[in-house]
């Protein structure tokens, strides 16, 4: 067992300069999707290829709105579905040979019709997506290697387990830190000493929350594995009400070899993640509500960024501004769903609200 706190969310910190390569786009739109089909010429395997490009997002859209136990009822993506769900696509690269088309898309899909198509299907699910969550993943060999604790450099399958899975793109995205000599990637013993430099870290990496969790080699017969994972969350000022993970407790992993029993523990844990957000997240049509709420803000500037994060929040149908000072409104929401569901998709918006006596109050979120 090795003595480091395995899954650390942290709060939610002011955002710095997002990391250039990350490319978090719009939850109805799907990115890199892969295109290949041959015919007797690449020009007509083109449209070939584009078509079936567009079926794909359709369905990995789909996946990632909806809950798992829905996926194998989700609608196929018929060209007339297509054709009334597509609002564009963009070819992001593209290679020919005389036969052959391939490449990757990028597919706009209209919100309002996979929202009517879901409702109508009857499909419970989310369209909130979480800050991002950092993954740090450390490593501990068997005893018997000799191997210390492996973090960022040296042979580290369990890192390699999460490369697979991480999707920026998902509900609950999933990053990995990447080094640079602007952003140093700090020895582990320095990362979890300090609360500060933890926070700066995840500050530097554009992330919302970091999930820190490591993974224990304990015994490695012939297709006998058993690998142990240790979660504890805590961190400052950390929220089970809004955070994108829930608490987790440790678990043992057990599989034929190392690389399929940590890839198994990863696809657990991620369809965890993904369970846990869509089910506090959902949007709830068949249960419509309204609260009143106090908000709070220092100027005017403020009141017009809550107002606008306000409206981005999906189950809002609408607020109103009963009565208004300079330094505080009295709104009346309406949503769906319970007010339990509200709170974290406030949150991914940068806003805070909390009942106090009785009574609702809201405002942005701080630092």
């Amino acid at each position: 067992m090795i003595g480091v706190s395995a899954v650390m969310p942290v709060a939610y910190a002011q955002q710095p300069a997002a990391r250039p390569e990350i490319r978090q786009l719009p939850v109805f739109t799907v990115a890199g999707v892969p295109v290949d089909a041959s015919a007797d010429s690449a020009a007509n395997a083109r449209p070939v290829a584009l078509q079936e490009g567009q079926r794909r997002a359709f369905t990995q859209l789909l996946r990632r709105l909806t809950i798992y136990a829905d996926h194998g009822r989700l609608p196929q993506p018929t060209e007339a579905l297509l054709n009334e769900a597509v609002a564009g696509f963009e070819i992001d690269e593209e290679r020919t040979s005389a036969t052959r088309y391939l490449g990757r898309i990028t597919v706009r899909f209209r919100p309002e019709a996979i929202r009517n198509l879901l409702q109508a299907e009857k499909l419970t699910y989310s369209e909130v997506r979480a800050k991002p969550v950092l993954l740090i993943p450390v490593w501990q060999g068997s005893s018997a290697s000799g191997q210390g604790a492996v973090l960022w450099s040296g042979e580290n399958p369990w890192r390699e387990s999460w490369k697979r899975r991480a999707d920026i793109q998902a509900l609950v995205p999933l990053l990995l830190p990447e080094d640079s000599a602007a952003n140093p990637l700090p020895p582990l013993d320095r990362l979890l000493g300090e609360t500060g430099r933890l926070r700066s870290f995840i500050e530097a990496q554009n992330a919302g929350e970091a999930l820190l969790i490591a993974a224990t080699l304990v015994s490695q017969d012939d297709g006998n594995v058993r690998i142990e994972i240790y979660p504890s969350q805590s961190g400052p000022a950390w929220d089970a009400n809004t955070a994108a993970l829930e608490k987790l407790e440790p678990f043992i992993a057990v599989g034929r070899d190392v690389e399929s029993t940590l890839n198994g523990a990863v696809d657990g844990l991620v369809l965890r993640f993904d369970n846990h957000w869509k089910g506090i997240t959902r949007l709830d049509f068949d249960h419509p509500s309204s609260l009143s709420a106090a908000a709070s803000f220092a100027n005017l500037a403020e009141w017009v960024k809550l107002r606008e994060q306000l409206a981005a929040v999906a189950p809002i149908r609408r607020f109103d501004v009963l009565r208004m000072s300079h330094r505080d409104a009295q709104l009346q929401i309406d949503f769906f769903g319970a007010a339990e569901q509200l709170i974290p998709a406030m949150a991914q918006r940068g806003l805070d609200m909390r009942q106090r006596d009785g009574f609702w109050e809201l405002g942005l979120r701080k630092p």
